[in-house]
């Protein structure tokens, strides 16, 4: 069996500058305790040998910016799944947003572009799950299941 040799290990001298410092570039990374490189983990860079932590440095994934889980969907975009040849080729595009308590589709107009309200079901057909949406200027959509499973409209 051959075992890896371990690197010597530095120690800065004390009283002394740290062995490496924040640099442009980015965080220091070698540790101020034992000069061991740092191993950045999900919260902050950190020291496996001693357990050194840089709480300096910023956190990895945080932007600056504070957006709810649903704001940070994308938009969808939906074809039209109806009977009409001369829309086949026409989109419109979904997003996810909080009415209240409720998450609903927010729905651009696929002829204005304009944005749309969700209308309410006359609740006869059950059997059919469909949303109702309606612009100002009176254009309707009904977003349908397509026959593959995927979401549509018509």
């Amino acid at each position: 069996m051959v075992f890896a040799t371990a690197r010597p290990i530095t120690v800065p001298a004390p009283g002394g500058p740290p062995a490496a410092t924040e640099s442009p570039s980015g965080p220091r990374q070698l540790c101020p305790r034992c000069a061991a490189a740092l191993v950045t983990t999900y919260y902050e860079p950190e020291c496996l040998p001693c357990g050194y932590a840089d709480y300096r440095s910023t956190p990895v994934g945080v932007n600056g910016r504070s957006r709810s889980l649903i704001a940070t969907a994308t938009k969808s975009v939906l074809r039209y799944v109806g009977d009409s040849p001369m829309l086949a080729d026409t989109l419109t595009y979904v997003q996810l947003r909080r009415v209240k308590n409720r998450v609903v589709y927010g729905v651009r107009c696929p002829f204005c572009s304009g944005s749309m309200e969700q209308s309410a079901l006359s609740g006869k057909r059950k059997e059919v799950r469909e949303e109702r949406y309606k612009c100002e200027d009176g254009h309707r959509v009904s977003l349908t299941p397509a026959r593959n499973g995927a979401l549509g409209w018509k």
